[in-house]
């Protein structure tokens, strides 16, 4: 499984996911390592890992999937899949990445066995982590050999899960789109004085702007500078 901590949590993906809680990557210190450090078979899973993230393709994505996991994309959970996954990969993993390969977090997983069950058990939980400007982020992948080779472990989703997407989804649609329609309100000069904190990579400091400027809340703050985002790519 995968997840992304970007600083805070994503807070997109938790309304795409329509989860009530946060997915957040408790602290293990561990030392975080250029990839170059790590064993082979780690380096060759990492690097088509990123290849394929930073392609925003999901198929070669589901490609590295443990076949178990896999097996749980059925066409009735594709969507959920397919919507965590999205809303994860809107920012590339730099160049600069490092990562950390360790025994797996039982807090970490646990949190995430709130959404469904892994086929098997992970073997290793692997962090890349990355920094770009002030922005800093994680993604988080399980690990299990599979044919002698590195796969992603990633819990099926249960029915509850499911279910709650499907019922949220309307719903999530609509928060979206609200989201998005302030972002698209935005005046100038505030407006590009964004975006340019987020070319530069300083998403937080362009939240606490907006917070400020519009006296919104800093959830919603959040959610309208990461619509304000995509305009920017």
């Amino acid at each position: 499984m995968r997840f992304a901590a970007r600083g805070a949590v994503c807070a997109v993906a938790l309304l795409v996911i329509g989860s009530g809680g946060g997915l957040r990557a408790q602290s293990q210190s561990l030392r975080t390592q250029p990839l170059s450090a790590q064993p082979p078979d780690i380096q060759a899973f990492v690097k088509q890992y990123v290849a394929a993230w930073n392609s925003k393709d999901l198929a070669r994505l589901y490609a590295l999937n443990y076949s178990k996991s896999g097996a749980c994309i059925t066409p009735a959970s594709k969507d959920f899949y397919d919507g965590l996954l999205a809303a994860q990969m809107r920012d590339s993993i730099p160049a600069n990445y490092t990562t950390t390969v360790s025994a797996v977090n039982e807090g970490n997983l646990k949190a995430i066995e709130s959404l469904g069950q892994f086929p098997v058990k992970p073997a290793r939980e692997l962090h890349i982590d990355y920094q770009q400007g002030e922005d800093s982020g994680t993604v988080i992948v399980y690990l299990v050999k599979e044919n002698g080779r590195w796969t992603d472990d990633f819990p099926c989703a249960s029915e509850s899960s499911l279910k709650k997407f499907h019922d949220d989804a309307a719903e999530n649609a609509k928060l979206l789109a609200h989201y998005k329609a302030l972002a698209d309100g935005i005046k100038e000069p505030l407006r590009y004085e964004l975006l340019e904190m987020l070319r530069a990579h300083a998403t937080a400091n362009a939240t606490d702007r907006y917070h400020a400027a519009s006296g919104q809340d800093m959830k919603t703050s959040m959610l309208v500078i990461n619509a304000l985002k995509e305009e920017g790519r």
